[in-house]
């Protein structure tokens, strides 16, 4: 079988047509959906010990995150309109940048992983 002809399984279906550009620092708004679909995948092969790369800046910037956005006392109080949720878009817009960096080198390993895992047709 060739890799042509090889089947996506579904966490991956579609993952490779957003661009995979690393230089980009932020994940544009149409990766999004894709990278939390992906995520999951990413944390399951972590935990199976099948991925090595352990993103430990992304998981603790997303508990600090997390912890900083239930927290009441804010930089900027959400009593301000508009103005009060721009702290809290800013956390989470850096915890999708971690995210998105993460989850694209995962992709990167998953699909040369596949590669070098899939069997050849001899002719």
């Amino acid at each position: 079988m060739d890799q042509d002809s090889r089947q996506d399984n579904g966490a991956f279906s579609g993952i490779l047509l957003f661009s995979m550009n690393p230089l980009r620092p932020t994940p544009k708004l149409t990766e999004i959906p894709t990278l939390i679909r992906t995520a999951p995948a990413m944390f399951r092969d972590l935990l199976a010990r099948r991925y090595r790369r352990w993103p430990a800046g992304t998981l603790v910037g997303g508990f600090l995150g997390f912890l900083y956005l239930i927290n009441p006392l804010d930089l900027l109080p959400e009593a301000l309109p508009v103005i009060g949720l721009v702290d809290d878009t800013l956390v989470l817009g850096v915890f999708l940048a971690f995210l998105s960096r993460d989850v694209k080198k995962y992709v990167l390993w998953k699909s040369s992983s596949e590669n070098t895992n899939s069997p050849t047709q001899k002719t």
